[in-house]
């Protein structure tokens, strides 16, 4: 459930920001400047139980969400207990059932994955990989068109190959075109 303090800017085309790869906390709030270059940015950090720094990385997050007024979204192991605006799935956790009053994402790759993520209430939907990138097979944009045109009332968002240049929509989601802006490892 999107709060009211969010509504705005996720109705006024966000631009989905996700954290890509890096080694050091202080490369990790380096790049989250980044997010500042993109009008309406909705932040998404991701990262895996490989980061024993967890929770020093989302507090991290929090604070540069709070001092810039941004929605903190997580697609990481600790998304259900930390303090944040929303949490984001899978495509493999779409089967759970969800009871939060955060924010609900979902990352989809077909039609069953989008009827999974409208059942457990999704906020927003990634549907991946538009683009192909990295040899993955891409949807394409007229599969996500035709997902648009049959689930009208949900809010699906291209994600895959897909940036500032080459979206067809003014809402997209991604990874390198923003984290890579400044190379530090």
């Amino acid at each position: 459930m999107i709060p009211d303090k969010w509504r705005k800017k996720f109705s006024s085309q966000p631009v989905f920001l996700i954290s890509g790869q890096f080694h050091k906390a202080l490369t990790f709030k380096r790049k989250l400047k980044n997010a500042l270059h993109f009008n309406n940015p909705i932040l998404i950090i991701r990262f895996d139980g490989s980061q024993d720094n967890a929770e020093q990385l989302t507090e991290l997050a929090r604070k540069f969400c709070k001092k810039y007024e941004l929605p903190l979204i997580l697609n990481t192991p600790n998304k259900y207990t930390a303090k944040c605006d929303g949490i984001h799935l899978k495509s493999n956790e779409l089967e759970a059932s969800i009871k939060t009053n955060k924010i609900i994402g979902a990352s989809c790759h077909d039609e069953s994955d989008i009827e999974k993520a409208l059942k457990i209430g999704a906020d927003y939907i990634f549907l991946s990989p538009i683009i192909s990138k990295h040899k993955t097979k891409p949807l394409g944009w007229g599969n996500y068109f035709a997902a648009c045109d049959k689930y009208p009332d949900a809010n699906i968002v291209p994600l895959g190959g897909v940036n500032e240049s080459n979206s067809m929509t003014d809402s997209y989601a991604g990874i390198s075109h923003w984290w890579d802006l400044q190379k530090s490892q």
